[in-house]
């Protein structure tokens, strides 16, 4: 499994990784998943730092995770799928691709959660959410950026 519908952990089992809100970094940077995928990190200069890495196969899906810390607790999830047909930059971007991840993104959460969205919506731009008494698991087009990503929002009040 890789989201526990339970409490919104992500267990990534090839790397005997465990993802939650509040995870410490040193946590992190002591798995397999970070020795083996990490691949860049962005300071935002504001107590928040993104880690991001290469992508590892989940239900023959390849999957990119971006990770938000602030300061040393686990803050936010994005993850993406990602195909060899993706736009791999702006002379490739099309709406339609982008379209294609968006449906691919809400595919693979469908299938990795078992069940539908709770909530499907086309405005102000496509997304779907799946609503869980932790928080939401939630699939996106954001047409602003031109770009699809899906992610896990916990609720403030979740303890672990």
């Amino acid at each position: 499994m890789l989201i526990n519908s339970e409490n919104g952990v992500i267990e990534l089992e090839t790397f005997a990784t465990r993802l939650y809100k509040g995870m410490s970094l040193d946590q992190l940077k002591q798995s397999d998943f970070y020795k083996e995928k990490y691949h860049d990190l962005w300071d935002v200069k504001t107590g928040y730092f993104w880690y991001y890495f290469k992508p590892v196969e989940i239900k023959g899906y390849q999957v990119s995770f971006s990770l938000c810390f602030f300061k040393d607790q686990l803050d936010i999830i994005h993850m993406n799928t990602w195909e060899n047909s993706d736009a791999k930059d702006w002379n490739e971007w099309t709406e339609e691709k982008e379209m294609n991840v968006f449906r691919r993104n809400t595919t693979f959460l469908t299938k990795v959660l078992g069940i539908s969205p709770t909530q499907k919506k086309k405005k102000p731009y496509p997304g779907c959410t799946f609503r869980f008494p932790w928080g939401d698991v939630w699939s996106v087009y954001d047409p602003r950026s031109a770009a699809s990503f899906m992610g896990i929002n916990f609720n403030e009040k979740e303890n672990k």
